[in-house]
């Protein structure tokens, strides 16, 4: 079983989803990267190239909907660093979309 280690930008994310949306974050990645987080599945594969709002992102989950969940393994530690709703944006416009929303003290 892997750790899960959320980066606090994925929590004031997470904490800014509803309650619904929520739930269904916490549970499909609870669900999909205590196990075998790099095992791509349909939802989860590595991204094909470095993003430049968050280069130290590896993976990423697709949830129902259109969230999103951005995360790197090393050893069997899972940090969870981004949990956007990507929508029709293209992934670097919902990742810059949500750092300008954040309030001055959970600025990357």
């Amino acid at each position: 079983m892997y750790a899960l280690v959320w980066d606090e930008v994925a929590k004031v994310e997470l904490r800014s989803l509803r309650a619904f949306h929520r739930r269904n974050v916490l549970a499909t990645v609870h669900d999909q990267l205590r196990h075998p987080p790099q095992l791509e599945t349909s939802n989860r594969e590595p991204l094909r190239q470095a993003l430049v709002e968050l280069p130290e992102g590896t993976w990423e989950l697709r949830i129902r909907g259109a969230h999103r969940v951005f995360y790197r393994v090393e050893g069997r530690t899972v940090s969870i660093l981004r949990v956007i709703l990507k929508g029709t944006e293209t992934i670097e416009d919902a990742l810059r979309k949500g750092t300008r929303s954040w309030p001055a003290k959970h600025s990357p």
